[in-house]
């Protein structure tokens, strides 16, 4: 799986958890409105290239060294 993939889930799916456990007994649009938030953040972060950076230290590894058969 891509580091960028990797990075987005592990600094969306907590947020998703948040937002839920947050706002879904207040309404459906807040909880959806939060939702769109996450997704043009997560999508900020992919193009400035810091899911892959959130994925190397979370991970302590490089992804794209490995897969390639480089030493790290």
């Amino acid at each position: 799986m891509s580091p960028s993939i990797i990075g987005a889930l592990i600094a969306g799916i907590p947020a998703v958890i948040i937002a839920y456990l947050a706002l879904w007994r207040r309404g459906a649009p807040v909880f959806w409105f939060a939702m769109a938030l996450i997704i043009v953040g997560l999508g900020y972060l992919a193009a400035t290239g810091a899911t892959v950076d959130i994925a190397n230290f979370f991970l302590g590894q490089s992804l794209a060294s490995q897969s390639a058969g480089m030493p790290a």
